[in-house]
């Protein structure tokens, strides 16, 4: 299938070289556009280059397989999410004083 589609988009080059030929010999301000048959067939080429593609990977196996370990960081090393957790909850237990110091007064 995929074969199929690139031939479909070297015939559609070089139809368009051969219009481009034609109409370069001619006074026309349409040399820029090229016609709609090529245009329709790089596109149906690329389509069966990409369908050939994708029918052609096989089946997909998942990313993670069945031993999935979690990803722990060294106690001595940590991660700048880590230091931003850490600061969230020492600052949620400091509200946490300041308010009941609060209601007790």
């Amino acid at each position: 299938m995929t074969s199929i589609g690139v031939l479909l988009v070297l015939h559609s080059a070089f139809s368009c070289q051969q219009y481009r030929g034609l109409v370069s010999s001619m006074p026309s301000e349409l040399v820029s556009i090229p016609p709609t048959d090529v245009v329709v067939e790089v596109g149906l080429g690329f389509l069966l280059c990409l369908v050939g593609q994708l029918v052609g990977v096989g089946s997909v196996r998942p990313i993670v397989g069945p031993k999935h370990k979690p990803i722990v960081a060294p106690p001595y090393q940590t991660r700048d999410f880590d230091k931003y957790n850490h600061r969230l909850q020492a600052l949620r237990k400091q509200q946490q004083q300041q308010q009941q110091q609060q209601q007790q007064y």
